[in-house]
């Protein structure tokens, strides 16, 4: 082209020039140029202008069988490996057909493999004005060249065009364009464009991986637990389908979780996990029926059936007061469950507590100290309670010497005293040595109990619970001292302070632990304890109006509608001190439970409503059972005596 504008140049010089002599012959002659020779002139001019054109069109006239034979070359050089010797035919067939676009990007193409990529864009932005089909392949060369060119919104585009050409399916441009996206931090674009990709590469964790961090990154759950669904449904892994589960839970799509955990029908590891999963989320909702119901079907229905499963179906039957089955489904974990050992004292446990009830003292006994072997000792605490519950006090006794004694000799390790873990062995060993002074501070208080319980008209029982619960008071003490938070322990004081009839140290605890509003004790209880006491005490009507408020209180604390019947036991007792005898029966026969019939405190006072009515008949019978419980209570001796 530039040579033609030369040339063109070079004949306007010389018509120029040829006008410059005519003007200078007619001056001289005196005539001008005449119109024949003008027309003569102009197409001599027009004439070689053509022929120069035609030598330039002829100059770069495509050769297609060059073209094509160098084309059949170069493909032929590729296939035996030898690339140099086939770019050099694709250069050719490229320089032979000047305008087929398939050749240009091929150069194009070249370049850009050889690191040429300033003169590769050139090319590449040549072919692209060239005629034919845009490819999907030509515009990814374009887009790469933009990306290395620093040209972030032309490689878009093209990135976009070259994946509609593909209709998203070449996977090599759909991961390159993520790299660019990566690159330039379009989060947006990237999770779309990773949703494309995936299911190309069949779920491949890395990418997965990715995908679902920028899901998180945005905060969108349901897209995330769409991702671990679509890859469940590729792949078939459960613990997609489980992590699936866990996003529903946690978004609280309880419908659709449950709807997945009905479906199961394996005893794998992954489906027991899907099951508990669901089953606790229930549980935490206030759904323990449905939770309950989940288990019942999964585990004897479904045929879900693991250790662990079995382990909670036993818990849960427990609570709900079916302890035959109960005791075969935790049996089962606790010999089967593998290497959860906190799964395995639970159950061991249970059984004991289901032991205790059933009066086998001496298997909740062996199901306690499987307990604590499974725990690898580390049960001591809730063993020497269970030895407590089973009378075997002395065994108790000795061994919570014995490990508190190795808690007050431990000292640290020399070399690592500064350290961070040392810090959390300092904390651990301190709560072993407040735990075991508990523990034995509520064993001496039950001992003392229990002693005293069993005659309260005998002066050496009496003597000796005394002395029990003034050695509990010195635990209790030093536990309060150390440590002003405790409050649970605090009310135990006082409440062995009461029965050592200190009464003014127990009220003044009391009405400390009342002050706080928030506390993990058991504000109805405390309420009633010391209700109860102030209204039987009855030293004064301030007293006595005071306690029975406080009983009110912990009455409207219940949860359920269904007061306590230790708190009404209170409540009537109170209304008998204010000498409302009706009132005070009312409430009394509001109380059913079988386990009052062998409470003497109940004889007690259905003795003296009766009486204050003058009922004779029912006062009779309720001192006669009175006295089957306590032979030598003082209200016994009285009635009998009077009589």
């Amino acid at each position: 082209m530039r040579a033609l504008l030369l040339s063109l140049s070079f004949i306007a010089t010389l018509f120029a020039m040829s006008l410059s002599l005519g003007a200078c012959a007619s001056s001289k002659k005196g005539s001008a140029l005449a119109a024949a020779d003008s027309a003569a002139i102009a197409a001599a001019v027009n004439a070689k202008i053509d022929s120069i054109k035609f030598a330039e069109e002829q100059a770069y006239a495509p050769n297609v069988d060059a073209a094509h034979e160098s084309f059949i070359r170069a493909q032929e050089m590729e296939l035996r490996g030898e690339k140099a010797l086939a770019n050099v035919f694709w250069q050719h067939a490229a320089e032979s057909d000047t305008k087929n676009r398939f050749l240009a990007f091929k150069l194009a193409e070249i370049m850009m493999a050889r690191g040429a990529d300033s003169a590769a864009l050139v090319q590449a932005q040549h072919a692209q004005t060239l005629k034919g089909r845009a490819t999907a392949s030509q515009l990814g060369i374009l887009a790469h060249l933009y990306v290395k060119d620093g040209r972030a919104d032309s490689a878009r585009k093209y990135f976009n065009a070259a994946l509609d050409s593909s209709r998203y399916q070449d996977m090599t441009l759909l991961y390159d364009y993520s790299l660019f996206l990566e690159a330039i931090q379009d989060a947006k674009e990237l999770v779309r464009i990773y949703d494309l990709l995936l299911p190309q590469v069949n779920y491949m964790p890395s990418l997965f991986q990715r995908q679902l961090k920028l899901l998180l990154d945005l905060g969108k759950d349901s897209a995330v637990v769409e991702l671990f669904e679509k890859g469940h449904e590729a792949t078939g892994d459960k613990k997609m389908l489980l992590q699936m589960v866990q996003g529903l839970v946690f978004q609280k799509r309880m419908k659709e979780a449950q709807a997945i955990v009905d479906t199961l029908t394996e005893s794998t590891e992954d489906d027991e996990s899907m099951v508990v999963l669901l089953m606790s989320s229930l549980a935490e909702s206030n759904k323990r029926d449905s939770a309950y119901a989940l288990l019942k079907k999964k585990y004897s229905v479904d045929q879900v059936r693991t250790p662990l499963l079995a382990n909670f179906l036993g818990q849960y039957e427990n609570v709900y007061g079916d302890y035959d089955s109960a005791k075969v489904h935790l049996k089962y974990a606790a010999e089967n469950i593998a290497d959860q050992r906190i799964y395995v004292t639970g159950a061991y446990h249970t059984l004991s507590a289901i032991a205790f009830k059933e009066k086998k003292i001496k298997d909740a006994v062996r199901y306690a100290e499987k307990a604590d072997s499974a725990a690898m000792g580390g049960d001591k605490a809730s063993l020497a309670l269970t030895y407590g519950l089973a009378g075997m006090y002395p065994k108790a006794y000795k061994m919570l010497d014995s490990v508190i004694a190795v808690w007050d000799k431990w000292t640290p390790m020399e070399g690592i005293a500064d350290s961070a873990s040392m810090m959390r062995m300092k904390m651990d060993v301190e709560r072993n040595r407040r735990q075991f002074r508990n523990v034995y501070a509520r064993l001496l208080s039950a001992e003392a109990q229990e002693i005293w319980q069993k005659d309260i008209g005998d002066p050496a029982r009496i003597k000796k619970s005394m002395a029990l619960r003034e050695r509990a008071d010195e635990f209790y003490k030093d536990l309060a001292s150390k440590d002003s938070s405790d409050l649970q322990t605090r009310v135990l004081r006082a409440m062995n302070l009461e029965r050592l009839e200190r009464y003014d140290e127990a009220f003044a605890i009391f009405e400390y632990v009342l002050r706080f509003e928030k506390t993990s004790i058991d504000r109805a209880e405390v309420l009633n304890y010391y209700g109860y006491t102030l209204i039987d005490l009855n030293r004064s009507p301030e007293e006595l109006d005071k306690g029975i408020a406080m009983v009110d209180k912990a009455l409207l604390m219940e949860q359920g509608g269904e007061p306590s019947e230790a708190y009404l036991d209170s409540r009537a007792w109170g209304f008998y001190r204010k000498g409302k005898f009706e009132d005070a029966l009312t409430v009394m026969k509001l109380i059913k439970s079988p386990h009052f019939d062998d409470d003497y405190v109940y004889w007690e006072h259905m003795a003296a409503i009766y009486e204050a009515l003058g009922m004779k008949t029912e006062t009779k019978a309720a001192y006669k059972k009175l006295k089957k419980l306590q032979p030598h209570h003082p209200a016994v001796k009285k009635y009998f005596n009077k009589k």
